[in-house]
């Protein structure tokens, strides 16, 4: 267990630090994209009140089980390679507590950024340091059918698929409505087997 107080996290090609109010201009401009949305548009930040709520889970989660939400830049090295600003925030990575003792692994980049392995790094970089800070608490992740690039990366993490569900409400939803998560086809992907309780959780989380 660590001592709950944020710290940052570096790979061979990006810097990891963890997410304040500083912040949340850069991250709101990734999460307010819409092309960050593309499978999911409901999902979309349209006020930065919504992004600083990811502020507000981050410190809970950072003082509950010693992991939140780190911000991704490039490494000095990585933007001298290719031109470009190392202070430019390319993204989000992070293992934030959620319901049942459990974690769930997420990470948002810039459409920039993709293509690049640079989600893969930083969630392998965030899994690491969860499994040192919390070892008891279950890593979970969501993600929709349709965006198979993150499928992709959860798998290259060596997480598990535990369960495969959801679309059957998509024709409930009205027309040019975006539909939530719950009517879409997604999994549920996790480093141990769920017990019943955890994956109702998951489920209901969309």
């Amino acid at each position: 267990m660590t001592d709950g107080r944020p710290y940052p996290l570096s790979t061979e090609r990006l810097r990891l630090t963890p997410l304040v109010e500083s912040d949340l201009d850069e991250v709101h401009a990734i999460y307010g994209d819409p092309g960050t949305w593309l499978h999911l548009p409901s999902g979309r930040h349209r006020d930065l009140a919504t992004t600083a709520a990811m502020l507000g889970r981050s410190a809970e989660s950072w003082r509950t089980a010693g992991v939140g939400t780190w911000v991704v830049r490039r490494g000095d090295a990585e933007a001298r390679r290719l031109g470009v600003p190392a202070p430019t925030v390319i993204g989000t990575a992070a293992a934030t507590a959620i319901d049942v003792g459990m974690l769930n692994l997420g990470y948002r980049f810039a459409p920039s950024a993709w293509g690049t392995g640079y989600a893969s790094e930083a969630a392998s970089a965030v899994l690491a340091a969860a499994r040192v800070a919390a070892p008891e608490r279950t890593m979970t992740a969501r993600v929709l059918v349709a965006n198979p690039a993150s499928v992709r990366v959860l798998e290259r993490l060596g997480l598990e698929l535990r369960w495969s569900g959801g679309g059957t409400g998509a024709d409930e939803v009205p027309t040019g409505a975006a539909p939530p998560s719950s009517a879409l086809a997604r999994r549920i992907y996790a480093d141990r087997p769920l017990d019943h309780e955890q994956l109702r959780a998951l489920i209901a989380l969309g």
